[in-house]
């Protein structure tokens, strides 16, 4: 229960009290960000955003029940404020304070690509013991991590909390307030370059997913990428997860079983255990050998993770595999990368019948943006795509990519004008994944397949 005192709220924000001296011991009943879901009781949090000022909805917060407000801004309010400099800061730092009152397992997860699947296979796992807080969505970022936080309750033994950036600076920001004690890397990529400069700054970036997670803490990563490994040695009680020999949790004999996921044994010290991935693709495998590692490290029965692993099921928008009534569509247009683009692809060319690949723009990938879009699409020619319809103008890269690579192509300036086309395009049989950033809006396409094919 988010019962902060105004004036413990006052006091943790660093703000100034503005109202009646008798409400300073007045306690807060829940906090929100949204004055359309104030609640009697609530604290209204205004947030500064791209579109909406919430400082324009204090009136109508307090109208509805809220017992207080912050405010960064100057005027006359209708209700008791606290006046910070920051409301975004001082929502961080309310959440940082109710963190701390619960001692439990929190396990906070990076990475450039699989962050939200690997959370949600170590959630899966850590399900089959303890009652596990997770992020809804994708609530990764300095607002949607304070969002998930204050859904704590006495009831959890455990959080999962995803943890995202684009700038310098915001995954410190974020330890600071979920402070996990399990910090977890799932790989250094290209994703957001544009903001971080190069791989080696994005890792630094990420890296201070560990800066709070004290002597007792754990670190765990995957050894096989090229950046992460250079952390062996430099960070303490480091484990290491892939398919490399010097890794401490190691996969050997995979059974890849195509669209069904994969079956693969995982090898650590001594010990072995075989698990099976209800979801394809390579990445899948390491991010369930993520999920073992944060497992084991709180001692979980061997029966519980595999139990875990085998229960995972997949967020909303990520590589959801669709049986149309002729097609199978592989739908995971909620974000893209370069090298989650590449992994979706191979997926979609391993399957059965013709490898249809609907492809829009990556964003935020800086001034090497047209480069990374081309080995997208030469990649899909190495893969044996049978057909790529790109969308977007960065996309006319991968277009060209592929086209160099000898495949069968289509561009399209719109999304629109692509779907008008997919009754002359799609036969029965195909395999069509579906796959872009997401403000490219491709899921329309995914609907459009699954409602008429």
């Amino acid at each position: 229960m988010i019962d902060f005192t105004l004036k413990e709220i006052t006091e943790i924000t660093g703000g100034e009290y503005f109202g009646p001296a008798e409400m300073l011991n007045k306690k807060t009943a829940g906090i929100t960000i949204d004055s359309r879901n104030v609640q009697p009781g609530n604290l209204f949090v205004p947030i500064v955003g791209e579109r909406f000022d919430g400082h324009s909805f204090i009136a109508s917060a307090a109208e509805k029940g809220a017992v207080a407000s912050l405010s960064q801004n100057d005027g006359e309010w209708n209700c008791p404020i606290v006046k910070v400099s920051s409301t975004e800061a001082a929502f961080r730092a309310l959440a940082g304070a109710y963190r701390r009152r619960f001692d439990i397992p929190v396990i906070g997860v990076t990475g450039s690509v699989g962050k939200t699947t690997t959370k949600e296979l170590i959630a899966s796992v850590l399900g089959e013991r303890f009652d596990t807080l997770k992020n809804q969505g994708n609530l990764n970022n300095q607002t949607g991590v304070p969002l998930t936080l204050f859904r704590l309750e006495e009831k959890h033994g455990a959080a999962v909390v995803e943890m995202g950036t684009n700038h310098f600076g915001e995954i410190k920001s974020l330890a600071d307030i979920v402070r996990p004690t399990i910090g977890v890397i799932t790989n250094i990529g290209e994703s957001h370059i544009e903001y971080l400069g190069s791989r080696d700054g994005i890792l630094r970036e990420k890296a201070d997913v560990f800066s709070n997670i004290g002597e007792n803490g754990r670190a765990i990563v995957n050894g096989d990428d090229d950046k992460l490994c250079t952390l062996r040695g430099k960070i303490n009680n480091l484990i290491t997860y892939g398919f490399g020999m010097d890794n401490h949790i190691r996969a050997l004999d995979v059974v890849d079983m195509g669209l069904e996921g994969s079956e693969f044994t995982a090898v650590y010290g001594d010990k072995s255990l075989r698990l099976k991935v209800p979801a394809p693709g390579r990445h899948m495998i390491m991010n369930a050998m993520c999920a073992m590692a944060v497992g084991l490290t709180l001692d979980m029965d061997e029966d519980e993770i595999v139990r875990g692993v085998g229960g995972y099921v997949p967020a909303a928008g990520r590589m959801d595999i669709i049986k149309g009534k002729s097609i199978t569509v592989l739908s995971d247009a909620y974000n893209a990368s370069p090298t989650s683009m590449k992994g979706s692809v191979d997926i979609a060319c391993r399957a059965e019948g013709r490898s249809v690949l609907i492809l829009g723009d990556m964003l935020e990938l800086g001034e090497n943006a047209s480069m990374y879009h081309y080995q997208v699409g030469y990649h899909a020619a190495e893969a044996g795509a049978d057909l790529l319809l790109s969308v977007g103008e960065l996309s006319r890269e991968i277009n060209r990519g592929a086209k160099d690579g000898g495949v069968e192509t289509m561009h399209f300036a719109a999304l629109d004008e692509l779907i008008s086309k997919l009754p002359e395009i799609i036969q029965p049989g195909d395999t069509v994944l579906v796959k872009a950033s997401h403000c490219m809006g491709l899921e329309k396409a995914s609907e459009y397949l699954k409602n008429n094919f």
